[in-house]
């Protein structure tokens, strides 16, 4: 009779830890459609690049136990996501990223903080502001630091929708600079085979900036993502070496 009560008791535990799972709130994560590795790249097809970002933001979510998955959303409609796309967390955000919003948004701690610039040939350290005429950029990414320019006119942006294009554009010479980030111009000259260098004109502005998680509906879990961040701080070097990133302290 004891041992078949065990047997019950064992059945009900399984049974209910399977249904607390099957309940349990599944977060989304909306993340931008593009392979700008080594940064991130949310790429189901490609689950041997699985990047920075993508590491970082699984151990967070697994560390907590917490049901989740990413949901890849067109970089156009960035700023929709949140409204219309449902979704609980996105990433990458910063709000210098967003032209005037009403939305009560939490923004994390930075999970990582890059250089914005212009990047030129090597042989291109030294030209001025005003001598870039074309940039070339990501179709949708946000030029902050080029926005008078470009309303303006003076400054036309080629976008592309993989950052390879991008720095195709460059080494023809058919832009003068672009915006994309260092680490995946370095990437993808690799891919190309490409022995030149693409260096950052520190004559023109450039300023550091940071990926951060951000969400709407839970204010609490990015408080928990700040904690994770301040609690693993040399797993998270480890993890940027790991890709060979260079970030800015």
């Amino acid at each position: 009779m004891i041992k078949r009560n065990m047997q019950r008791l064992s059945l009900l535990i399984i049974l209910a830890l399977f249904l607390n799972k099957s309940l349990a709130k599944e977060y989304i994560i909306g993340v931008e459609a593009i392979n700008y590795y080594p940064l991130f790249n949310f790429s189901a097809s490609d689950v041997s690049k699985p990047s920075f970002s993508k590491e970082l933001l699984s151990r967070f979510f697994e560390s907590r136990n917490y049901q989740y998955r990413f949901l890849p959303l067109p970089i156009k409609r960035f700023d929709k996501w949140f409204e219309e796309d449902a979704i609980d967390f996105k990433f990458p955000d910063n709000m210098i990223w967003r032209d005037g919003t009403s939305l009560d948004i939490t923004y994390s701690r930075p999970a990582i903080k890059l250089m914005a610039g212009a990047y030129v040939l090597e042989k291109n350290t030294h030209i001025a502001r005003h001598e870039v005429r074309k940039l070339g950029t990501i179709l949708g990414f946000v030029p902050t630091l080029w926005m008078d320019e470009v309303r303006t006119g003076k400054v036309e942006l080629m976008e592309e929708y993989s950052p390879l294009s991008v720095v195709k554009h460059l080494l023809h010479a058919n832009v003068e600079a672009t915006n994309i980030d260092e680490n995946v111009i370095r990437f993808n000259l690799e891919q190309l085979g490409s022995k030149e260098k693409v260096v950052l004109n520190k004559t023109i502005k450039h300023e550091v900036f940071a990926y951060h998680l951000s969400s709407i509906r839970y204010p609490e879990i990015i408080k928990e993502f700040d904690q994770y961040l301040a609690e693993h701080k040399t797993e998270i070097e480890a993890l940027k070496n790991k890709y060979q990133i260079k970030a800015q302290l």
